[in-house]
């Protein structure tokens, strides 16, 4: 009985503390020009929350968010990226609905 009483406390101490983890996975993304033809990355991703879990048991995602991201390309082809906040509003799962 005893034995038993500690795998329980080990099982519950690996699923709930440390097994989690912050994410990002790449969407998609989208080339564009603007008006005066310079090229523009529309970057999607998916940011938050996940865990391997323990045996099968507490695997999954949760506490994610759709976010988006403006690049602009520079003339030395380097990016220079910024959080497009409206788009991100409007993709924020947090928001009330209307």
């Amino acid at each position: 009985m005893k034995k038993l009483l500690w795998a329980c406390a080990a099982l519950c101490l690996l699923t709930g503390v440390g097994c989690s983890n912050q994410v990002r996975y790449r969407t998609a993304g989208h080339w564009m020009s603007t008006a005066d033809g310079k090229p523009v990355l529309y970057q999607t991703f998916l940011e938050g929350t996940c865990s391997s879990g323990f045996a099968g048991f507490g695997k999954g995602c949760s506490d994610t968010n759709s976010k988006l991201k403006r690049c602009t390309l520079n003339p030395d082809n380097t990016l220079t990226c910024v959080d497009d906040t409206t788009a991100n509003a409007m993709l924020n799962k947090d928001l009330p609905e209307r």
